[in-house]
């Protein structure tokens, strides 16, 4: 079986019309345990851990169809949140039926809230990289909020359906979710991986070097072509840059 690494994802070749993608994520330090550096319910730290990969498999055209998550405190009460969490989040998605699978753990008292979640994702038809042309343009779907502002922007965050709807947007060449890293370094990605530059329209914007947490931003990358009908129909996305 033919495994290879395409961004933060895994992917490997069952057959040549069968992908499996792997996508996960990791938090630490942050729930309502006595050392955590961040308070906040453990229900909410569960579901923005589950928000990352799930919005990486979704943003490539995978379906995710397994979650393994490893919970490094006790059930009773932190684990029992967390998972609540994740099928909160799960069913937002649309995925509510999808099978979980993980551990908690009940041997050490821990102090500090550790949350560790996997996504294997399904792709069918041979996956091939997405391939961005000068002149294409460069989107923004969301705002970065990281820590506190994640919470006090819970009802206001770019959500499944607005990937849902661009994925299947014929104008749509590329997407890419943005975490600490932050926008500027992400759209360089994209750039780089194409032998292109980006040209920000703000490039001192402090937002563009703002972390956007679990993935509170998502880059969409349009079609120059179809720029013009795409504008007309997306009025909840803020161009921000062109590849030259």
């Amino acid at each position: 079986m033919k495994v290879s690494n395409y961004r933060d994802l895994t992917i490997m070749n069952v057959t040549p019309d069968l992908q499996l993608m792997v996508a996960c994520d990791s938090s630490a330090s942050i729930g309502h345990k006595e050392h955590d550096t961040v308070h906040i319910d453990p229900e909410i730290v569960a579901a923005c851990c589950l928000r990352v990969p799930l919005f990486e498999l979704i943003c490539v055209g995978a379906k995710p169809n397994l979650v393994v998550d490893m919970i490094g405190n006790e059930y009773e009460s932190t684990g029992k949140k967390m998972l609540s969490g994740i099928h909160s989040e799960l069913k937002k998605a649309g995925l509510e039926d999808i099978p979980l699978n993980g551990s908690t753990e009940e041997n050490m008292i821990s102090t500090m809230s550790s949350l560790g979640i996997t996504v294997i994702g399904e792709h069918s038809g041979k996956f091939i990289q997405p391939v961005i042309s000068k002149n294409d343009y460069l989107f923004q779907l969301g705002e970065p909020f990281v820590g506190n502002e994640v919470i006090a922007n819970l009802d206001h965050l770019c959500d499944y359906q607005d990937l849902y709807q661009l994925k299947a947007d014929e104008s749509v060449v590329d997407m890419l979710p943005v975490g600490s890293k932050g926008i500027a370094y992400e759209g360089h990605v994209l750039a780089t991986d194409n032998n292109l530059k980006i040209e920000f329209y703000q490039p001192d914007a402090t937002d563009l070097k703002k972390s956007a947490g679990p993935s509170t931003v998502v880059l969409v990358v349009v079609s120059a072509e179809k720029k013009f009908e795409f504008s007309l129909n997306q009025t909840n996305l803020l161009e921000i840059g062109q590849f030259k």
